[in-house]
């Protein structure tokens, strides 16, 4: 467990400590930075034209095939923009707070809505989406805020999925900030391929364009939130942008860009777990699964990264879906055909940008899906996308039919690292999630999960102690043999390792004691996993006692004031008890540790390096605190009760060893009449010696060899 605590350790030294930014309350912004309350008028309004356009996108660069196109003289002229008056904003969806209970009585009923929406009329774009089965606090009313505004320097808002841009016969007409007309939410109803028939709320944005005054192209908006049972795990929102020729007798070519979601915050309080994910289609039903921190992506200005370009290395490609996300939480914008299909052939393009390009603002990480150039007639051109916006759920990421055919669960894997096996993690959740129906309890199940582990493990745990009493004792009563041997043969090695073998010193004895811990390793990491990943812990606490959290510190007591650790650059605004037991666990369990017996024909040298591994433990117990001290109390509890059951198993496996010595059992007949033999095994070699055997030959044939003449 020694090495485990290393290795654990390692994992968390170099995340930095980020505080999770304020909530504040939702404001709307007009384009001069003046704010003021959320108003849902859901009217009408009247049209002003503005022939204020962009010859450019507000990201930087133009869109589609057009990035090199030149622009006429007059383009700033022809085109202009039917804006309504005022900004307005309206409200869809819930705002009633739910969590479904363990028992999922209330599964079978609509909430009537996952999610609480509010809408604005600027870009026709979503400017706070909230989650209705997750609370933003502990014991507070509000629900989580998933989609928020990011504000810059100068007041002006960046709200999320704006309409970004038009290219109208190679004229890029900027709409981020135009403001649309917006209609009332109005309840709808659509038959679906199985026959069923889905309900919910829909909300309709329109915006013209006119071309020297005359009327050119109309854009439609329209939003669908349905009804989505809790036990059913899907957080859908259904989008389509609908572009229409007013004058049927110009043929147009136009490309539509729009962005993704926005003020996505990071969920680990230790570091920023904000990451970009994106799905590509590459034929035959696969969808590969890519990621790409936030933090790469962040105060980057003018300078995009591109996740998806059709016409690369893989001319069959499509763009699948991609998304902002932390740990628990994701807005992923799937584009889809007109028949359904996830690999639309009608984007070209997807980057990741940072919307202001500033290092002062770090909730405006997106992404932006711009269409390829086709051509408008008669027929209007119809853009779909289906929008999740919820947790990443696991079973419904692996059950629902179109998060499975996507790959959804990438985004969920992606986290499991690469020292274990997915399908170990997978075991571990289910695991974990079916002992917490059994005892309803989440602190309560981590411990059980823990002992069932340590149980199943203990043959080898107890192998690898065995052995490695084993390999000291016969150490040590070689020493004498091997120090005579080293001074003897010191100038030449290969004379030694050749005498050494005869004592029966294998080297690969020496790894094999270390055998059961490494096959021990992606079990502990899976373990660890399945507990950093669970969103199902969020705001589950441990029976009645004072941690409320499993996915935070568990703030025995909080301060008054915060105070600065310096050295660590940590914000600390309460004392965390858990950790502290932790460090005292782990101390005992290496105390428990087997050391070696003195040896007095050690060097001086050799004598130190002793001294320095025994007091390895204390400095351990004390960078074990350190680390843990703002993890979530789910892993402390994790990582102390396995230290403490450690404990238990090392007291009584070295008790076994013990009375094993005595009654002169420790090593078999066969072990003892090879040590009686001075070290001359008998029987058949093991792989290993025969291993070691060819490299020493090997290594003979070199030294043999007369050297060349150099040319």
């Amino acid at each position: 467990m020694v090495a485990g605590s290393v290795f654990f350790a390692v994992m968390w030294i170099a995340p930095k400590i980020i505080p999770t930014p304020p909530t504040t309350p939702a404001t709307r912004t007009a384009n001069d930075g003046s704010a003021g309350p959320l108003t849902n008028t859901g009217r009408q309004t009247t049209p002003v034209v503005n022939h204020a356009v962009n010859n450019r996108l507000n990201t930087g660069g133009a869109v589609g095939q057009m990035t090199n196109a030149p622009t006429p003289a007059d383009a700033t002229k022809r085109f202009s923009v039917v804006e309504a008056v005022d900004i307005q904003t309206a409200i869809m969806g819930t705002h009633e707070v739910y969590q479904a209970d363990s028992s999922d009585e209330k599964s079978d009923v609509a909430m009537p809505f996952r999610m609480g929406l509010v809408l604005s009329n600027v870009g026709a774009s979503i400017e706070v989406a909230t989650m209705t089965d997750h609370l933003e606090l502990l014991h507070e009313p509000a629900h989580y805020k998933l989609l928020a505004p990011s504000v810059n320097e100068q007041g002006v808002m960046t709200r999320s999925l704006a309409v970004e841009a038009i290219n109208i016969d190679n004229v890029n007409v900027s709409l981020h900030d135009k403001r649309w007309s917006v209609g009332e939410v109005a309840t709808y109803e659509r038959a679906l391929a199985d026959g069923s028939m889905q309900t919910g709320q829909s909300l309709t944005f329109q915006l013209d364009i006119l071309d020297a005054g005359e009327p050119a192209i109309r854009l439609t908006r329209v939003f669908r939130l349905p009804t989505q049972l809790v036990k059913d795990r899907q957080h859908d929102l259904y989008d389509e942008i609908i572009v229409e020729n007013l004058n049927g007798q110009i043929k147009r070519s136009v490309i539509v860009s729009y962005r993704g979601g926005l003020g996505v915050r990071a969920a680990d309080t230790r570091m920023d777990d904000r990451v970009v994910d994106y799905g590509i289609y590459e034929g035959e039903g696969l969808v590969v699964g890519e990621r790409l921190t936030s933090a790469k992506v962040h105060g980057q200005s003018g300078s995009p990264t591109v996740l998806f370009k059709k016409g690369g290395e893989n001319i069959n490609a499509r763009m699948c879906w991609a998304g902002t996300a932390n740990k628990y939480f994701t807005c992923t914008i799937a584009p889809q055909t007109l028949t359904g299909e996830n690999q639309p052939s009608y984007i070209i393009e997807v980057t990741a940008y940072d919307v202001d390009g500033s290092m002062e603002t770090d909730d405006d990480v997106t992404v932006k899906f711009v269409t390829q150039l086709a051509e408008l007639g008669d027929k209007p051109l119809t853009y779909r996308s289906d929008i999740y916006l919820g947790e990443k759920e696991f079973d419904g990421f692996r059950k629902v039919d179109s998060y499975k055919s996507r790959n959804y669960y990438y985004q969920i894997s992606q986290g499991y690292g690469m020292c274990t096996f997915s399908w170990l993690v997978e075991l571990m959740i289910w695991l974990l999630n079916t002992l917490h129906i059994v005892v309803m309890d989440y602190g309560v199940a981590i411990i059980i999960m823990v002992l069932i582990v340590r149980t199943l493990l203990h043959p080898i745990t107890k192998k690898g102690q065995v052995n490695m009493v084993k390999m000291q004792k016969r150490m040590q009563e070689m020493a004498p043999k091997i120090e005579e041997i080293k001074r003897k043969y010191a100038n030449d090695k290969t004379r030694m390792n050749q005498e050494m073998m005869k004592l029966n010193i294998n080297p690969a004895g020496q790894i094999l004691t270390c055998l059961p811990m490494f096959i021990q390793m992606p079990i502990w990491v899976a373990l660890w996993i399945s507990l950093s990943n669970n969103i199902s812990m969020r705001h589950e606490g441990f029976l009645f006692t004072w941690v409320h959290d499993l996915t935070a510190p568990d703030k025995l007591y909080r301060f008054a004031q915060a105070f600065h650790v310096p050295l660590l650059g940590w914000e600390v605004t309460a004392f965390n008890l858990l950790p502290v037991l932790l460090a005292a666990a782990m101390y005992a369990q290496q105390k428990m540790q087997p050391k070696p017996a003195p040896n007095p024909n050690m060097s001086e040298q050799q004598k130190q390096q002793q001294e320095m591994m025994q007091k390895m433990g204390p400095m351990m117990s004390i960078m074990m605190f350190i680390i843990f001290y703002k993890a979530p109390s789910g892993l402390t509890l994790y990582i102390m009760t396995s230290s403490i059951f450690g404990t238990i198993e090392q007291f009584h496996i070295r008790k076994h060893i013990r009375e094993q010595e005595a009654a002169g059992t420790l090593f078999s007949p066969k072990e003892k009449a090879a040590k009686e033999d001075g070290g001359k095994k008998r029987g058949k070699p093991s792989f290993f010696e025969r291993m070691q055997k060819a490299a020493m030959e090997a290594q003979q044939q070199r030294t043999n060899k007369p050297k060349g003449r150099k040319s």
